[in-house]
């Protein structure tokens, strides 16, 4: 059974609208000339935006009487989430529909609203001179329409959009800085490994910092050779890439925990060496590495052996059990870290102790521990300093046995904030 979300009853006056699609359906565009063609386009073009701008009229009516629901004898809470119900539009596309209807139907921009209807700017151009001009008063924005209007008869909505935000600091300077600082407070980024082990990135940065971000990435998103078949976002990923690369290799970012930041990826032995059913390799923010990425990594990295023994928790299965499939499983889980549910290891060759923490121990750590253990704690190896349990001014060697992660905050906890943690003994350290 068909199923549509507009599917209400059609009122009378929009019979002869949607006969005359159904016609345009109906048409056989093969048999067009070219110019009659190309200029239907052009045309037909037009006529949506000027549907559009009465779309808006109507919605603005709508809103103002709200009357949004009532097409089901109900009333809805707000005229964006009605729509976002009924037409299944995202929220960001909802509240921009209902802030440009009200600002052309409903507020000062009744010369936008002419313009459109007569088919003299775009629907674009419209919703951009009303997203520009909402937060500024009525009579600021009703003084400097004439001028938004003729730029948007000369320039595309992106052009429109830079030259906007221009204007309206003249238009209105003493509420510049106000929102210079609103914008620079909606600043963030949003980093979050997905489900199927990519990485997720959202986030919104202020004008000056994209800028900065834009002019590092160009040159080297720049297509590498004319067969370079990448797409842009794809080569502004690799760029992106590219860059946190280079200031890591370049030694100029600060030092966590004592060690200059640096990608770590910890992987078995068997597994570099490309044995089948072995595990890939695990970094230190986001899931599992495929083992060749690792492989290939190992080409030109600091490689260092840290030997382990293992103690399982349970008999992941043994030779005799190797055709046995949930064995195998349990045996690969053996090979993980233990966050993620791998035996717990404790290293065994690491390398001479100083007082002070070697590079060779600070990978066993990792190994070990993987991020702070501070019960409770989750935080990441990258947050992490190396912790005496028992203080080397007090007698505590620098061996494993008496070092654990932490991350700075409760490293602080446990230094100044009197908190006592106990050995973890190949376990999780306890807190007192």
């Amino acid at each position: 059974m068909e199923s549509n979300v507009y599917s209400i009853d059609q009122p009378a006056g929009l019979a002869p609208l949607a006969a005359a699609i159904d016609g345009l359906a109906a048409e056989d565009l093969a048999g067009l000339p070219d110019g009659e063609a190309a200029a239907r386009v052009l045309l037909l073009r037009g006529l949506v935006d000027r549907l559009e701008g009465h779309w808006l009229r109507e919605l603005a009516a709508v809103d103002g009487r709200g009357a949004a629901g009532a097409e089901d004898g109900a009333r809805a809470d707000s005229t964006s989430g009605w729509l976002q119900g009924r037409l299944r539009a995202g929220h960001s596309t909802a509240s921009g529909w209902v802030r440009t209807a009200r600002a052309l139907f409903r507020g000062p921009l009744g010369g936008t609203a002419q313009a459109l209807a007569a088919g003299d700017i775009s629907n674009t151009h419209a919703a951009v001179l009303a997203a520009g001009t909402h937060d500024l008063p009525a009579a600021t924005a009703a003084e400097t329409e004439p001028v938004l209007l003729a730029a948007a008869a000369r320039v595309d909505p992106p052009r429109l959009r830079k030259l906007v935000a221009h204007l309206r600091d003249v238009a209105d300077p003493d509420a510049a800085d106000l929102r210079t600082q609103r914008q620079h407070e909606r600043r963030g980024l949003w980093v979050s490994p997905t489900l199927a082990g990519m990485v997720a990135i959202d986030g919104l940065l202020d004008p000056e910092a994209g800028e900065t971000l834009l002019a590092a990435l160009e040159p080297l998103a720049r297509p590498t050779t004319g067969e370079d078949d990448r797409t842009g976002s794809q080569r502004r990923a690799d760029a992106l890439a590219e860059l946190a690369r280079r200031s890591l290799e370049g030694g100029r970012l600060p030092k966590t925990g004592g060690v200059r930041p640096q990608v770590i990826v910890t992987v078995e032995l068997a597994s570099l060496l490309g044995q089948a059913g072995t595990p890939g390799a695990t970094g230190g923010f986001v899931g599992p590495l495929p083992v060749e990425t690792a492989r290939r990594l190992a080409c030109d990295a600091t490689l260092t052996r840290v030997l382990v023994t293992r103690h399982p928790t349970e008999d992941p299965g043994g030779d005799d059990h190797a055709g046995d499939l949930p064995a195998r499983l349990r045996a690969a889980i053996a090979l993980l870290p233990p966050a993620l549910g791998g035996a717990p290891t404790q290293p065994l060759e690491v390398g001479r102790a100083t007082r002070v923490v070697a590079p060779a121990q600070r990978t066993a750590l990792t190994v070990r521990d993987g991020g702070c253990r501070f019960p409770g704690c989750d935080r990441p190896v990258a947050w992490c300093e190396a912790h005496h349990l028992r203080h080397w001014l007090h007698g505590g060697a620098t061996d494993l046995d008496n070092l654990v992660l932490l991350c700075r905050a409760h490293h602080r906890a446990v230094h100044e904030g009197g908190q006592r943690l106990h050995p973890p003994h190949r376990r999780q350290p306890t807190a007192a």
